[in-house]
C-alpha cells in the first residue's frame, strides 16, 4: 500500500465509524433511553448502586461509563474490579455486550437476575440470552463478535459496536450530568489527582 492509500483508508475509516454512530443515534429508541436515565437517577437517589460490567474490549467501554457516573457523582462501580461492592435487590446493573451471549457476561446476568436486582443490557442482539434477562435493552447496531467474520468493514473486528457503545453510554451520561446540575468543574473536583 502506498501512503496515498493509507491515508485513504484511514479517512475512509473515520468516516465508516462516524456513520456507524449516526446510524445509531438516529435508530436508538428513544424510550429505553429515557428509562435508562430514569433507573440510574432512581438507584442514585435511594442511595443504591449502578454497577457495570462488560469482558474485553465491551469491559473498556464498561469501565469509561463506570468512571464517568463516579465523576457526576452517581454511586457506581465495575463488576469484578477489586473494590467492587455487594449487589443487592436494590441494585441496578448495566451490562455490555454486542453479541449478548459471551460466557462472562451472561454468567452475571443470570446471578444478577437471581438476586434480584434491574438489569439493563446495551447488544446488538436484543433476543440474546442477556436481552432476555434485561429489563430494558440499548439495542446498538454495529459489528459484534458474532458476526464478525462474515461482516466486512474497514474498522477491524468489533470496533463499530465498542465506539457506538461509548457514544451512547457518554451521550447518557452527558444528559444525567445536565439533570443533575453538573458542572465541569463539579467532574473536575472528583478526576483522579494521583495518576
Amino acid at each position: 500500500m502506498t501512503s496515498e492509500d493509507n491515508q485513504e483508508r484511514f479517512y475512509n475509516t473515520m468516516f465508516e465509524l462516524a456513520s456507524q454512530i449516526k446510524l445509531n443515534a438516529e435508530t436508538i429508541k428513544s424510550e429505553t433511553i429515557i428509562n435508562t436515565i430514569d433507573l440510574i437517577q432512581q438507584i442514585n437517589h435511594d442511595n443504591n448502586i449502578t454497577f457495570v460490567y462488560g469482558a474485553g474490549r465491551s469491559g473498556f467501554i464498561g469501565r469509561c461509563f463506570a468512571q464517568r457516573l463516579m465523576h457526576i457523582g452517581i454511586n457506581s462501580c465495575f463488576v469484578s474490579d477489586a473494590v467492587t461492592r455487594q449487589y443487592t435487590n436494590n441494585d441496578l446493573l448495566i451490562l455490555v455486550s454486542g453479541s449478548g451471549e459471551t460466557t462472562s457476561t451472561v454468567a452475571i446476568a443470570k446471578k444478577a437476575k437471581e438476586i434480584g436486582g434491574k438489569l439493563i443490557s446495551l447488544s446488538n442482539n436484543p433476543n440474546s440470552t442477556i436481552g432476555k434477562l434485561s429489563d430494558y435493552v440499548i439495542e446498538i447496531k454495529g459489528k459484534s463478535k458474532d458476526i464478525a467474520l462474515t461482516q466486512e468493514t474497514l474498522a477491524p473486528y468489533t470496533s463499530l459496536f465498542d465506539i457506538s457503545a461509548l457514544a451512547v453510554l457518554d451521550s447518557i451520561g452527558g444528559i444525567l450530568m445536565n439533570k443533575m446540575g453538573m458542572t465541569e468543574q463539579d467532574i473536575d473536583k472528583r478526576h483522579a489527582t494521583i495518576e
